[in-house]
């Protein structure tokens, strides 16, 4: 994900899964290395979402910071294409 305005990346990116069964099995498979380096997943919960009993459980998709600002879309896709079947999306 990049600045609008600086055009720099931001260091995280939303990875999207098909199903919430998917997004259970990329978390459980923690730690993730991306270009050598560790990436902090967390379960893509909107802020107001987060605020709702249950929101984490109907997730479909991972939060990926600590990315390096030199990563290539094509390097997270290999790799979280291997942890899980991927929907991806831009």
């Amino acid at each position: 994900m990049t600045d609008p305005n600086t055009k720099c990346s931001r260091g995280f990116r939303f990875v999207p899964y098909a199903t919430v069964e998917e997004v259970d099995v990329a978390m459980n498979a923690r730690p993730h290395k991306v270009d050598r380096r560790v990436v902090e997943p967390k379960r893509g919960v909107s802020r107001e979402g987060s605020q709702r009993p249950g929101a984490l459980l109907t997730v479909k998709k991972i939060f990926a910071g600590g990315i390096k600002e030199d990563t290539e879309e094509r390097h997270l896709r290999d790799y979280f294409e291997n942890n899980g079947k991927k929907a991806w999306e831009n």
